[in-house]
């Protein structure tokens, strides 16, 4: 019994997987009375090229990848329809270039608790997988960004 609650917590620590794709360090900040969106900040790493075509939470209307940029001196704020995952190199998803946002959050984000995300990945054979995490929510304050 006592290897088996050990085994079932070692489980529930790791990151999620599927097709050789990880997502580690899932996180989003508490949010404020009356905000309706929030982002949330991870890494992922892929074994082999493939994208992440679409991201899902039963908490919001709406998850989106956005970019940044600078151009013209204004910072410029894009939805992406796609989000190229190359072999065995780390993308980050935080606050300064590519974020995942979470919109018509449906109630308030509050700390401990665990946002549910689907990322459905695309693999160059068109084949698709969907990889579940859960992102835990921090307070405000928090400044972990990656």
């Amino acid at each position: 019994m006592r290897y088996a609650i050990l085994i079932i917590a070692l489980l529930s620590a790791t990151p999620a997987w599927a097709a050789e794709v990880a997502i580690s360090g899932a996180w989003a900040r508490a949010t404020a009375p009356g905000q309706d969106s929030a982002a949330v900040y991870l890494h992922i790493t892929s074994q082999r090229s493939t994208q992440i075509i679409a991201v899902t939470s039963p908490l919001a209307d709406n998850a989106e990848i956005h970019s940044m940029s600078h151009e013209n001196g204004m910072m410029k704020m894009r939805t992406l329809e796609k989000l190229p995952l190359p072999a065995k190199q780390e993308v980050v998803l935080g606050s300064g270039g590519n974020h995942l946002m979470l919109m018509g959050l449906k109630n308030p984000l509050k700390v401990g608790d665990l946002v549910p995300l689907t990322f459905t990945l695309q693999f160059s054979d068109k084949h698709k997988k969907k990889v579940t995490v859960k992102a835990e929510v921090k307070p405000l304050t928090t400044n972990d960004e990656p």
